[in-house]
Formats: structure tokens, sequence, C-alpha cells
């Protein structure tokens, strides 16, 4: 089952008409990365601790779906989608504002990960394996509070570390071996498939800022300020999102979100794990 899944999912990114920029052959994202964890690894209840007591475990959410019938065992299935090289190159060249391109990967790539979910699930379900897409449950739901500021009782970024994709970078963001411009995907299944070792000790072992205290090319990429030596500001990042981007952008652009990803892009780690000598190369 493993391989009819990444190979299931594979060909639907490669062949969907969904997965193309409007009015053209360009895709939003190329091949993607799939990984997988063990509904009860560990890290899922560290997460409550983490990112706060609102996390659902996946265990949870199987409960919250099937009760009694809850399966016992089971696997997290992750993705990342690369964003596409033409995308990036659009974004690079923007400084307060993000490309067309982008906001268009953004608001309707984003629909299409929505599909892939949706695929994913009926594929396994037709297996005879209960899945559920956590993002698309009746479950889940946007978290604000003093605490964390703006988060969801799903992460689809955590679910992707523990599935052995990549690493925290100082925005926040994931940093894969396809580099940190993606958006990421999951669904919950009782499908028992071995985990992805992860390749890394810490949460932050990818990011240049973290590991070797240099870098730091998305501080001065993100137009609000948003980025310190100490991390990302949520609350910066999102006002600045519906102050100045959606105003400038939504209408112009024809989307209903238009994310930014000036962080994401003309930065070490943007398509690849970032290593001293490109951060060199990239500074000259």
């Amino acid at each position: 089952m493993k391989e009819e899944i990444e190979q299931a999912i594979k060909g639907f990114v490669r062949t969907s008409p969904s997965n193309r920029l409007k009015d053209s052959d360009e895709q939003y994202f190329a091949e993607p990365m799939v990984g997988y964890a063990d509904i009860h690894d560990p890290l899922f209840a560290e997460y409550k601790k983490i990112i706060g007591d609102f996390h659902l475990t996946p265990a949870e959410f199987l409960e919250a779906e099937y009760g009694e019938a809850c399966p016992q065992s089971g696997t997290v299935i992750s993705w990342i989608l690369p964003v596409g090289m033409v995308i990036r190159r659009s974004n690079r060249k923007r400084t307060k504002t993000p490309s067309l391109e982008w906001s268009h990967m953004r608001c309707f790539g984003e629909l299409f990960n929505e599909s892939l979910r949706k695929y994913a699930v009926a594929l396994l379900n037709s297996r005879g394996y209960r899945t559920l897409a956590p993002v698309l449950n009746t479950q889940w739901k946007r978290i604000i509070s003093p605490e964390v500021g703006h988060a969801s009782n799903w992460s689809e970024r955590h679910a992707a570390y523990a599935a052995g994709l990549g690493t925290f970078s100082l925005t926040d963001a994931l940093i894969t071996r396809k580099g940190i411009a993606h958006r990421i995907g999951s669904v919950i299944t009782e499908l028992v498939v071995e985990p992805t070792a992860r390749p890394y000790q810490g949460p932050y072992d990818y990011c240049l800022k973290y590991s070797a205290n240099t870098c730091g090319a998305c501080i001065k990429r993100c137009p609000a300020g948003a980025i310190s030596e100490k991390g990302h500001n949520k609350e910066t990042c999102s006002q600045y999102m519906r102050q100045v981007i959606s105003p400038k952008v939504n209408e112009t652009y024809g989307v209903t979100i238009s994310g930014c990803g000036l962080c994401q892009t003309n930065v070490p780690c943007e398509g690849k794990i970032p290593a001293i000598k490109q951060l060199m190369a990239h500074s000259s």
C-alpha cells in the first residue's frame, strides 16, 4: 500500500488540471514528498505542551470521528507540495507584496491541496481503511489565544516534522530537502505503514540561524518586520496581511487570500536545505 499511496499522490499532483496556473501549463506544485508517522508517536502528545493543550492528537481525531469503533493503530500520512520554479522566481523580485503567481498559488493552489486531501481519503477508504483529513474534519478549528496567537488544533507543519519531512525555521515555516517554499497536507488513517525515520536530531537543525548562528536572510525579506533574531511574530505578520497585502492584492489578483511568501523566496533555504557555502554565494 505504501508504494500505491505515494504513486497515487504523485500522479494526482502531476496530472490534475487543478494544479496549474490560470491560463498556463505551469504547475503550482512540483513532485511531492511523502512521509509517515505512527498515530501514537510521542511527539503528538508533546505538541499539547509545545503548541497548546487545544492541539488534538491523531488518536483524538479518530476517537471523535469513530467513537467506540475507533481504530487502535494507524498512520499520519503527510506530504510536501514544493512550489514550482516559475512561481518562486516571480516572488523573488517582490519586496512589499507577493507576485500574482504566488498569490494564485496560495489561493487556488491550496484549493488543489484540499482536493488532494479528499482524493487521499477516498483512495484509502476504498481500500477498506478508515481515513480522515484533519483540516477538513468537523473537529478542526482555528485558535486565537494570548499565549500562542494564531493557531489551530492540527498543525500540518508539526505533522510533517513528525513524519520526517523537515525542521522548523526562524519564520516558523518548515525547511525540507526541497526547501521552504511549499504547501503541506496530511490525512490520518487506520492503515499501518512503517514510519519514516527522522533524519534530524532537533526541531531547528536545517535553519542556519539556529544551527550555526548565521544567515537571517528572512529577516531582511519580511516587509512587515515580523521576523527578528527572536523569531516570528505571528500577530505582526497577520496584521500586515490584513491591513496591507489583502487590500492591495486580493481584488487586483482576483483571489480571496493572497499569502505573502517573501520570506520563503530569495533566501538560501528557498529550494533546499541550506549550507554555509550556499549562504556565502547568496550573500555575494
